[in-house]
C-alpha cells in the first residue's frame, strides 16, 4: 500500500501521511514529480496512457508520479523513471524548472498536488523504453513546435494540464533554448 505525506497549502509537511486512495478521496495536499524528457533535436517525449488508468489513451508528460511518504523528490524521479519507462535517471542531466499546484476533481477522485517539474536532457531511443507497470501504452517524441501547437489549440489528445503546459513552454523558451 502506497502512503503519501500530507502538506499544508504553503508546502510544509504536516507530519501526517495517508494512503494514496484516501489522499485523493479527501483532496489532501501532497507532492508529486513531473519529468519532461527532451532530446538534442528539441523533441519532447510524450507517453500515451493505458486504457485502464485515469485519462486513458491520452498524451501525457514523459513521466510523473507521487512522492511517497519519507521520499525526496529526486528519489521519486529515479523510482518513477524505472517504474514507468524502464530507464535509469542520471541526475546530472536533470534540471529543476518550477513547482506548480494542480487541483482538479473527476468522479470523486481529487488531485491536489504540489508538483516539482524537471527537464531531463537525454538522447534515449524509443526502443530503449520499457513499460513495467502497465500505466504507459507507448511513447513518442514530438517537436517542441508541434507540442506548442497542441497546447495552444487545447488539443483533446492531451491530458488536461493546460497551466502546467504553458509554464513548461515559458520555462523552455526563457531558460534553455
Amino acid at each position: 500500500m502506497e502512503f503519501l505525506d500530507i502538506y499544508d497549502d504553503l508546502g510544509q509537511r504536516s507530519g501526517k501521511s495517508e494512503t494514496r486512495d484516501e489522499v485523493h478521496r479527501k483532496a489532501l495536499v501532497h507532492r508529486s514529480v513531473c519529468v519532461w524528457i527532451m532530446n538534442s533535436k528539441r523533441e519532447i517525449l510524450l507517453q500515451t496512457r493505458s486504457r485502464h488508468v485515469v485519462f486513458p489513451e491520452m498524451l501525457d508528460i514523459s513521466f510523473s508520479g507521487h512522492v511517497q511518504a519519507g521520499e525526496s523528490p529526486l528519489e521519486a524521479v529515479r523510482r518513477e523513471g524505472r517504474e514507468e519507462l524502464g530507464i535509469e535517471i542520471d541526475v546530472s542531466k536533470l534540471r529543476y524548472l518550477f513547482s506548480c499546484r494542480e487541483y482538479d476533481g473527476i468522479n470523486g477522485y481529487f488531485e491536489n498536488e504540489i508538483e516539482d517539474v524537471f527537464l531531463y536532457r537525454a538522447d534515449i531511443p524509443i526502443d530503449e523504453y520499457s513499460f513495467c507497470n502497465q500505466e504507459v501504452k507507448e511513447v513518442r517524441y514530438l517537436s517542441l513546435n508541434e507540442f506548442k501547437r497542441m497546447v495552444e489549440s487545447n488539443s483533446s489528445e492531451l491530458v488536461p494540464y493546460e497551466t502546467h503546459y504553458h509554464f513548461l513552454l515559458i520555462a523552455l523558451s526563457s531558460r534553455l533554448l
